[in-house]
Formats: C-alpha cells, structure tokens, sequence
C-alpha cells in the first residue's frame, strides 16, 4: 500500500512562481490614472467638509482630475504601455472623478436643501455618467454596434 503522505525532504520544495517584472512604461500611466482618482476622491473629502471656501478647492480638485485624465491616456499611448487593465482603471476612476464627484459636490453645496429631490437629482446625473462610460467602453470593444 503507498503511503498517503510521501516523506518530505527539504529539497523537494517546489519553486515558488515569481511575478513577471511590469515595465514601467506600464506602471507610469496607471500612476498618473491614481493621482487622478485621488484628486476626485479629494474633491469629494472637501465636499462633505463643507464651507463655502471648501466648494472652490473641491472644484480645484475636479479640475486637476480632468488634466491628469487628459495626461495619462497620452502618457500611456506615448510610451507604449497601454493595457486592458489601464482601460478600466482609467474608466473607473473618471466615474468617481467626473461622476460621482461633482454629483456629491452638487448636493451638499447646493442640492442638500431640497431634502430628497436634491439627493435624486445627484443620483441621476452619477447614474448619467455611469451608463455613459459604460457604453463608450462597450463601443471599444465593437465599434460598429450603435
């Protein structure tokens, strides 16, 4: 009868598998695509602080978001190092910075007093953005669907 558990000799370890080493013509893009979803994700920590001196720096904020958006895809294409995996982190990161962002900053700054329309109203406008960003990515992937 063979034994169920063999005895174990330190040599016959198997190798562990190593990660293949990501370029950085790779990695720098995607950085770029976290800075810019810090600076949504930012926008929106200063939204919920409130203050009316808060609402600038909050659409400061946006804006960085939307130049580092317009930097990384650049980026990326200009090294060479674009991916599937930066198609939708980039995807991500413009629903939380140009979505659900500037839906936050609407309500609490301007939207909030109007009790639950105001909260509909941001609702509908992330949800906008959301069904946009999704069929612009399906479109990628077909360009002669409609």
């Amino acid at each position: 009868m063979t034994d169920l558990f063999p005895p174990f000799e330190p040599g016959d370890e198997p190798r562990r598998r190593r990660f293949k080493p990501v370029p950085l013509r790779v990695i720098l893009p995607n950085l770029v695509t976290l800075l810019s979803l810090c600076a949504g994700l930012t926008a929106m920590r200063l939204a919920f602080e409130g203050g009316d001196d808060k609402l600038d720096k909050a659409v400061i904020a946006i804006l960085i978001a939307a130049v580092l958006d317009g930097l990384d895809g650049r980026l990326a294409r200009l090294l060479k190092g674009t991916s599937r995996f930066g198609a939708e982190l980039d995807s991500l990161a413009d629903f939380v910075s140009f979505g659900v962002a500037p839906a936050f900053i609407l309500w609490a700054f301007s939207l909030s007093h109007l009790g639950s329309f105001g909260w509909i109203c941001a609702l509908l406008f992330a949800m906008a953005c959301a069904l946009r960003l999704a069929r612009f990515n399906v479109s990628i992937d077909d360009p002669s669907r409609p």
